[in-house]
């Protein structure tokens, strides 16, 4: 029998196709219902206190379902933050290509930045609790950070030198890390809610940072 004659037919093709389109959705709906089963079971017991049986049978996904998923906790974490990744990329690109923004910008982009934050209160408080525990989560969070600076670093002329300037990195870092903080404070703990007084406290580090590091490169 030639090569040819062991082909399947377009029929049968067609049907393997479909097979394999239904085999991925339902994986990937698997997975999905997982991560969601995560986030609610985190939220409710504390990420260190739940087990990877609470998930299970908060997702209703068998043991040997979620291993083909996840190696374990940690890496459930890890696709936790990367949720929120779509979501902040788009604010931050949108933060390096403004330049030097006045402050009025700047508290429209950090109000905006607190929203994010609050509308998913459940996620944030996950990945502060398991950024501490877990270090290859907290490398991830890290290292967006370090792209953000990056970006900042490749869209914003003012802000070159952060690509080649070790020190203009660590402040950009660190300032990031500030903004992390302030966020999770105002967005999810609520901390001192009074008012625009911590938005503004916020928009004006950030300014501070900006002008200073943009006088810093042209120096």
């Amino acid at each position: 029998m030639s090569i040819a004659e062991t082909k399947l037919s377009l029929p049968e093709e067609a049907r393997a196709n479909r097979a394999n389109r239904r085999q991925r959705a339902q994986r990937a709906e698997t997975r999905e219902r997982l991560i969601d089963g995560a986030i609610r079971v985190f939220a409710d017991h504390g990420y260190a206190q739940a087990s990877i049986e609470d998930v299970l049978i908060e997702a209703g996904v068998s043991r040997a379902s979620f291993y083909s998923h996840f190696a374990g906790k940690p890496a459930l974490a890890e696709a936790i933050a990367d949720v929120l990744v779509p979501l902040w990329q788009p604010l931050y690109a949108e933060l390096a290509e403004m330049g030097v923004p006045s402050l009025a910008a700047l508290r429209q982009w950090c109000a905006r930045n607190v929203a994010l934050y609050r509308s998913h209160q459940d996620i944030c408080m996950i990945l502060t609790q398991a950024s501490a525990i877990e270090p290859d989560l907290y490398e991830k969070l890290t290292a967006h950070r370090e792209a953000v600076a990056g970006l900042l670093a490749q869209r914003n002329p003012a802000l070159a030198h952060l690509a080649t300037d070790a020190g203009a990195r660590l402040r950009a870092t660190l300032a990031l890390m500030q903004l992390d903080l302030s966020c999770y404070y105002l967005g999810v703990r609520h901390w001192q809610d009074v008012g625009n007084a911590g938005v503004e406290a916020m928009a004006d580090q950030l300014h501070h940072f900006l002008t200073s590091e943009a006088q810093k490169g042209a120096a």
